[in-house]
């Protein structure tokens, strides 16, 4: 498929079937891949893909009119990783899926692996949803921006993280302790321009949803 890397940034289109419109846009320049029936996802939005990944056993058919690559339907990744794996080899540094949420169960589990599967390979990942978007953060902290109508989780993703720290927000926290058996900080409210969420140890997941 040999194509030149020509942003960090690859925007994944799964094929959730909220019928709602992604709670963030698509930044220009991104690279584009679309997971089996992402592909109608992507024609909502108007969006065009570089290449269209999967056994094609949701979509239907092959994608006429795209490039494609077509995979077995027995085969151990979903079309979702096909795509993730297509992003590593290529040197993408930040990966979003959109279409994660909204579906089965069994389907939004394994989209949140598949995030710590990035973390874990050191690459900046997000789910993104109608309703909803996740990320991982580790040692280390971030920024969430604050978005209108929307609320802030925060959840231990290992066993325990220490260190726990939130700012700009309606309940603050300060070097505290979150474990993966308890949900502490379900439902936070960022109250400034953007929230500050840092750990010292463990990993977070952080999850933004619509009120």
């Amino acid at each position: 498929m040999g194509e030149e890397k020509v942003t960090r940034l690859c925007c994944i289109f799964a094929g959730g079937p909220e019928t709602g419109l992604p709670c963030l846009p698509i930044p220009e320049n991104a690279f584009v891949l679309c997971a089996d029936s992402g592909l109608r996802l992507a024609e909502r939005m108007g969006v065009k893909p570089d290449w269209v990944l999967g056994d094609f056993d949701s979509l239907g058919a092959w994608p006429e009119g795209y490039s494609y690559q077509a995979a077995p339907v027995e085969k151990d990744d979903t079309d979702t990783m096909l795509c993730v794996r297509h992003a590593l080899a290529a040197g993408y540094s930040e990966i979003r899926i959109y279409g994660a949420f909204g579906g089965r169960l069994d389907h939004t589990f394994a989209n949140l692996q598949v995030l710590r599967y990035l973390h874990a390979q050191g690459v900046q990942g997000m789910l993104i949803g109608a309703n909803d978007y996740a990320l991982i953060q580790g040692a280390g902290s971030c920024r969430i921006p604050k978005m209108d109508g929307f609320s802030l989780s925060v959840f231990a993703l290992t066993d325990r993280a220490e260190g726990v720290s939130e700012s700009g927000v309606y309940y603050p926290l300060n070097g505290g302790v979150m474990t993966a058996d308890y949900p502490l900080g379900i439902s936070n409210v960022i109250t400034a321009e953007s929230a500050k969420i840092s750990c010292e140890t463990g990993l977070l997941l952080l999850i933004c949803s619509r009120l």
